[in-house]
């Protein structure tokens, strides 16, 4: 995930059909496949490949906001997406990214602040 301050709320760090997409799963209040993913986003603004779908639902997982069980299909196994505990909807989802985003800017960001020298205040005698 990238996060776009050219953006407003989740589409910062997810793409409009990514955004579209995770509502849905929220919606559905169950478990969806690679297919039920593709056929919603088929019939979505943005229609996107299977593989896109799967890629995307690969990736929420493996960020922990989706888990998965793996189960016997034609032609070999499929992954059942379902939100994780830590993303149960759209709010507790957002809580759990705000909390992730500015763990990592505080981790990667707070050994690198120094002073701006120009911006140093001078005493006035």
């Amino acid at each position: 995930m990238k996060f776009d301050l050219g953006k407003e709320g989740l589409e910062t760090v997810l793409l409009h059909w990514q955004v579209e997409l995770m509502r849905w799963i929220w919606r559905v209040d169950g478990e969806v496949d690679s297919r039920a993913a593709h056929i919603h986003l088929r019939g979505s603004s943005t229609p996107m490949s299977r593989a896109t779908a799967i890629n995307f639902l690969n990736m929420m997982a493996d960020e922990g906001f989706l888990e998965y069980r793996e189960a016997t299909a034609k032609g070999g196994r499929k992954r059942i997406y379902r939100p994780s505990p830590e993303a149960q909807d759209e709010e507790a989802f957002r809580r759990a990214l705000t909390d992730r985003l500015v763990d990592k800017a505080r981790t990667e960001l707070a050994g690198d602040a120094q002073p701006c020298p120009d911006l140093r205040v001078k005493k006035v005698s």
